[in-house]
């Protein structure tokens, strides 16, 4: 007697299953990992917030805005704004006397943001900040600038 090599509707259905599960698993699998590579902030926030007026801040301080995830630095070159979100998976990062260190896995960052160690792929990125009309400074999330770059009134 001879065997057929006939692939039942069953095993059909089986297999056709499982590899359309399997691709649509891949699918959402590369979508997220592709969204990760690119901040997004929650709808209804601009990324844009006000911090005082640059005389409010006097030189040596520095700020943590919890609401906004970002230190505020003031010095004699000028006022900046480095986020405390870590580049690895977004933990929010510690300030240090030597720089920033993320509680989650580690990673260091020097007083610039620049990584030192860890599992950090970037940088801790720095935020233009520009002067209202008002006379208030704004920081803006969406603007990143190279580092060293500081307002200086």
């Amino acid at each position: 007697m001879k065997k057929q090599n006939r692939l039942s509707r069953r095993s059909f259905m089986g297999w056709g299953g499982a590899v359309f599960i399997g691709l649509a698993s891949l699918a959402t699998f590369l979508v997220v990992l592709f969204m990760m590579l690119f901040p997004s902030l929650p709808p209804g926030k601009s990324g844009r917030f006000k911090i005082g007026r640059s005389g409010e801040i006097p030189i040596g301080t520095i700020k943590y805005l919890s609401d906004q995830q970002v230190y505020v630095f003031s010095d004699a070159e000028g006022v900046y704004a480095i986020s405390a979100v870590c580049t690895h998976l977004g933990c929010v990062v510690n300030r240090e006397e030597t720089g920033f260190t993320c509680p989650c896995h580690g990673s260091r960052y020097d007083l610039d943001g620049n990584v030192i160690k860890g599992a950090a792929p970037r940088n801790l990125p720095w935020y233009k900040i520009s002067l209202l009309p008002s006379g208030r400074l704004e920081v803006d999330k969406s603007n990143v600038v190279k580092p060293g770059v500081k307002f200086s009134a």
